[in-house]
């Protein structure tokens, strides 16, 4: 269920042929994009999830955050992207 404070976070892995997959996270009541960002690398962390994508690590520089924002008709749509590198990656 997408709330108010819900994020979409998407984080990206390399495979071993070298194609990059994009898994992203909803992640609702988050305070802001960094507690999303963290929010979500929790997720990706759990081993289920790890299984799911063979251990793969993630892709320097493929964090990507967007808001979830909603209109007053209730139409949701993202806001633009914000991006993380390397550096900003260690929860």
């Amino acid at each position: 269920m997408v709330t108010d404070g819900s994020w979409l976070v998407g984080l990206g892995f390399r495979t071993p042929c070298g194609r990059l997959v994009r898994h992203s996270y909803v992640i609702d009541g988050a305070a802001d994009a960094e507690h999303a960002r963290k929010a979500a690398f929790e997720r990706a962390d759990h081993p289920h999830e790890r299984a799911a994508r063979a251990d793969l690590r993630l892709e320097d520089g493929c964090v990507e955050i967007r808001r979830v924002l909603r209109d007053p008709m209730g139409n949701r749509r993202l806001s633009v992207p914000s991006t993380y590198t390397a550096h900003h990656l260690d929860a």
